[in-house]
């Protein structure tokens, strides 16, 4: 059967495919329409998926007739008849002529961890993110093994706003999983007040954006956290700890100052220690409640392994201490945890209840593959070069001179870190190349962290691991002495957001990083999305080469195909070089 998940989200909404119980497309829609974090409440604002939806459908030579089950969830859990009349006032396609299953946003959620993880048997899983549906709409309007235990009785469910009764959305829940299904064991709901809400109120205050949380967690170590808490109240019964957004004073003060500061103060200068302080108590507060609550889960269900996921699971300073001092000897986070990945967490459900699902060998590369016309790419600015050179030879060397490689290849990765497929790649030595690439290519905040993408074999000799990282879900310390040999990718903390990379993950860009290595003798390359400030991840080429000619990065390699930016003409240095060694 062909499954279909959507994601009605408020950002990042998306379409998910399954054919034969294995995964085979994701899309969030802001790739297509090119409309950051495009939602129902951000973006574009709309309902209709159909840009994502024909997207995994004609990637697959399928049409909707073809679909036997759509699997969805409403970020405010709406009926069926809500979410049909608002489809038809905004046009698009008739899913509404396909059967449909609507389940609850976190039920989604960590359907989309469990079956995406390499994990079978006894799972425990975990969802935390700023907010889910509202609890009362998933009691009346959603189905599955959720709704449908709580009615029946035992689940423990603490609601931190009980002056919003069934109002009050989902915060955090619990749950454990085998390859029969899942169950809920725990539910902590309230009004926009839990771990994830305060996280993303903080966020808002400083950069404007409740969804800009990763700002605010690579800013925290440039700060020391207060000696009080500012942001959690910690209550419930000893056994069942909960985490509401307290009333603090000292907090509220703070928060005058910081509003103060966004109206004089230049958007630019954000290592103030009135900032660095509130985000360092901030990432702390929220690292301890979610260790309580990881905690509780495992003594509660004795499981070793552990799935994390929601919007919350993408700190991933958090995550790693969640590895490093909890009793879960495993951990598995998938690359997009957030509301995009909502949409993959449907179709695998609505999979799993028509057969065994397939087990995911690649959930993150999931978009579709496009040839390029090299008239198009270079009519936008670029020009084909080295066509005589072997490609991954002569990239690794204009990267080992200095250059800023755009690195185009294969499907797009789901979730929002790029994983080797749109990516910027750079020389970890070149710290230098840190404010070229803030200021001038991404165009974003000067204090925000670079990521390496390091050869598996390699980890242990440059970083302390605790958890493998495949997806950058979690950090590493730097080993002292090779700090300052890759001081690009080392933050002010001395850690790095590392991905670990296998031969069978990414075959090409370990060719690249593997000849990058014998130049260089670094088994590395710094690796960034490839976007700029207030777009999404590229999906096209032509995407791509718009990307690059107004980024000014020098190369962009299509398919391994390179082409040189004409308007800074490549590395001067480097491509002369090359000149003369011909």
């Amino acid at each position: 059967m062909n499954v279909l998940g959507l994601s009605f989200s408020d950002h990042e909404a998306s379409a998910a495919l399954v054919m034969d119980g294995k995964l085979v497309s994701a899309i969030a829609r802001e790739r297509v329409t090119r409309i950051k974090r495009d939602g129902i409440r951000w973006g574009g604002c709309r309902l209709d998926l159909s840009p994502a939806i024909q997207y995994c459908l004609e990637t697959n030579g399928l049409t909707l007739d073809d679909i036997g089950l759509i699997v969805w969830s409403h970020t405010d859990h709406l009926s069926a008849d809500e979410v049909y009349k608002q489809l038809a006032t905004e046009g698009g396609l008739d899913i509404c002529s396909r059967p449909m299953l609507p389940i609850p946003h976190h039920f989604a959620h960590a359907c989309g961890a469990y079956y995406s993880s390499p994990f079978r048997g006894e799972v425990a899983v975990m969802i935390v993110d700023g907010a889910g549906g509202p609890f009362g709409a998933m009691m009346k309007n959603c189905t599955g093994p959720e709704p449908e235990k709580i009615a029946r009785g035992g689940v423990p469910v603490q609601n931190l706003s009980p002056f919003e009764g069934d109002g009050s959305r989902e915060l955090e829940s619990f749950y454990r999983f085998d390859d029969k299904g899942g169950e809920v064991l725990r539910k902590v709901i309230g009004h926009w007040c839990g771990i994830g809400a305060v996280y993303g109120h903080a966020s808002k205050l400083i950069f404007g954006d409740y969804l800009d949380a990763g700002k605010t967690m690579g800013l925290a170590p440039y700060g020391r956290p207060h000696a009080t808490k500012l942001f959690f109240e910690e209550t419930g019964p000893e056994e069942m700890r909960v985490f509401a957004r307290s009333v603090s004073q000292e907090r509220s003060a703070l928060e005058n100052r910081i509003e103060k500061w966004r109206q004089h103060t230049r958007a630019s200068n954000y290592k103030s220690e009135l900032l660095t302080d509130f985000t360092a108590s901030l990432q702390w507060e929220t690292e301890e409640a979610l260790l309580e609550h990881a905690r509780w889960l495992q003594k509660h269900t004795g499981l070793k392994r552990l799935c994390f996921s929601g919007g919350v699971a993408l700190n991933c300073v958090a995550n790693t201490r969640l590895a490093e001092e909890t009793d879960f000897e495993e951990i598995f986070v998938p690359p997009c945890p957030g509301d995009d990945g909502i949409s993959i967490g449907c179709a695998l459900y609505g999979a799993s209840l028509n057969g065994a699902v397939q087990p995911v060998t690649s959930p993150s590369y999931l978009g579709r593959d496009y040839s390029h016309d090299r008239q198009a790419i270079e009519g936008l600015g670029l020009a084909r070069c080295f066509e005589n050179d072997d490609v991954y030879e002569i990239v690794a060397q204009e990267i080992a001179n200095g250059a800023v490689v755009a690195w185009y290849e294969g499907g797009a990765e789901m979730g929002p870190r790029a994983l080797g497929h749109r990516s910027f790649l750079a020389d970890p030595r070149r710290v230098d190349l840190r404010e070229r690439l803030n200021h001038e290519i991404k165009r974003r905040e000067g204090f925000r962290p670079f990521a390496p993408v390091v050869l598996e074999e390699a980890v242990a000799e440059y970083f302390v691991e605790s958890n493998p990282s495949y997806f950058m879900s979690f950090v590493a310390e730097v080993r002292e002495p090779k700090r300052a040999i890759i001081p690009a990718i080392t933050h002010v903390d001395g850690s790095a957001r590392y991905q670990v990379l296998r031969e069978q993950d990414n075959p090409s860009l370990f060719k690249l990083i593997r000849a990058f290595e014998q130049i260089t003798g670094i088994p590395m390359l710094l690796n960034t999305s490839f976007n700029r400030a207030g777009e999404p991840l590229v999906e096209t080429p032509v995407d791509a080469a718009r990307c690059v000619v107004d980024s000014t990065a020098d190369y962009l390699v299509v398919n391994h195909i390179p082409y040189r930016n004409a308007a800074t003409g490549g590395l001067w240095h480097s491509t002369t070089a090359h000149a003369k060694a011909h």
